[in-house]
């Protein structure tokens, strides 16, 4: 079995947190936590009480809507991606959020990530970033989803979530992309034939 990466390692190569004291912090009042397939980390109506990072795994935020269906609205597999259900961390979760494979995260009280902003620029720089990206993902995924044909939409995915096709299962990605699962084989099949005639 593949030896779980530390907090050390985590916090400065895939964070890039150079700050030693808020390294120190982390490795102090943090938790790495290997997760199984199908955990759920947040659960929708309910208050987060830790900041969760993704190190290694994919995993998904769905929310149920009007019609009391499950609406896939984020796919995470990024090392050091924000696991979070929303942006607002005092309210309670918009969505659930869940593994769909096994992996690993990163888990900080969430008392403890506010007090480690209050004292650390380097921190709250990375928290700032990660909204900022987080937004610009749903705002991009919105224009895709609304704008775009199904092809075009899975060209974005294939783009925007390398490498995470072959490890979950399509009917997963074909909920994200708002696609049936019958679209998406179709789709896949015809860029797998396009690739075998330009061999």
């Amino acid at each position: 079995m593949k030896q779980m990466m530390d907090i050390q390692e985590f916090a400065v190569e895939i964070l890039g947190l150079k700050e030693k004291t808020a390294v120190e912090y982390l490795k102090e009042k943090g938790a790495m936590e290997p997760v199984k397939k199908r955990t759920k980390l947040f659960s929708e109506g309910v208050k987060p009480e830790y900041v969760i990072l993704n190190v290694e795994g994919v995993f998904r935020g769905y929310f149920i809507n009007e019609e009391d269906c499950e609406v896939t609205d984020c796919l995470v597999n990024t090392p050091g991606s924000s696991l979070m259900p929303g942006f607002d961390l005092d309210a309670p979760a918009p969505a659930s959020v869940e593994a769909l494979t096994a992996g690993c995260v990163f888990k900080l009280r969430l008392s403890d990530f506010k007090e480690l902003v209050k004292g650390s620029p380097a921190v709250g720089e990375l928290y700032r970033n990660e909204v900022q990206r987080a937004g610009q993902y749903h705002l991009d995924k919105s224009r895709v989803i609304s704008g775009c044909t199904a092809k075009m939409k899975y060209q974005w995915f294939l783009k925007t979530h390398p490498g995470m096709e072959n490890r979950i299962p399509d009917r997963h990605i074909a909920a994200f992309l708002r696609m049936s699962p019958v679209t998406l084989s179709q789709i896949k099949r015809k860029l797998r034939e396009k690739n075998e005639q330009e061999k």
